[in-house]
């Protein structure tokens, strides 16, 4: 286990190792961030390395390299939300109003409720009006969530079966 004191000495020596691993890992974005979680990661690793282990280079390697490869899943993560939000805004409902600006609006999902299943039509509305997602609709409501995801696709079915019949007594 290394001190304070030693840390240091220990960051000039694996200074080239955490630019190494932001190298390999092609990072170019936010690549002082970067430098910051792999020093934090440094620091980390020799508060838990175990000399009995191994070697703490290998050790201290694998850990910066863990602790990078995290944070870029997480940021991955993020975007693809905030991308999925800037394609399909949802607003929060203002207090008494009723102008949300959901998926669909409240008189719609109450002119197809009759067409879907109690289960279903739970998925519709927290989907639709509140912008959840599968799993945390089967946190809300006690199930898995194969099951709202079940809901969502049997839902999504009979509305385009219905939708078909509407248009072909149309035609």
């Amino acid at each position: 286990m290394f001190t304070d004191e030693k840390f240091e000495e220990l960051h000039n020596q694996f200074k080239p190792m955490i630019n190494r691993i932001i190298k390999r890992l092609a990072i170019y974005k936010n690549e002082q961030e970067f430098y910051q979680i792999g020093c934090i990661a440094l620091w980390e690793a020799s508060l838990q390395f175990n000399e009995e282990k191994g070697e703490f280079k290998s050790y201290a390697y694998s850990y910066i390299m863990g602790k990078m490869k995290t944070m870029l899943t997480n940021e991955s993560i993020q975007q693809e939300k905030d991308r999925r939000l800037e394609a399909n805004p949802i607003q929060e409902q203002t207090s008494g109003d009723d102008s949300t600006s959901s998926l669909l609006s409240h008189s719609v999902i109450d002119s197809i409720s009759s067409l879907l299943t109690k289960n279903q039509n739970k998925w519709l509305k927290a989907h639709c009006l509140y912008g959840k997602t599968p799993s945390e609709i089967a946190k809300d409501e006690g199930v898995s969530s194969s099951a709202v995801k079940a809901w969502r696709r049997d839902a999504i079915a009979r509305l385009k079966k219905h939708l078909l019949k509407e248009a072909l007594i149309e035609r």
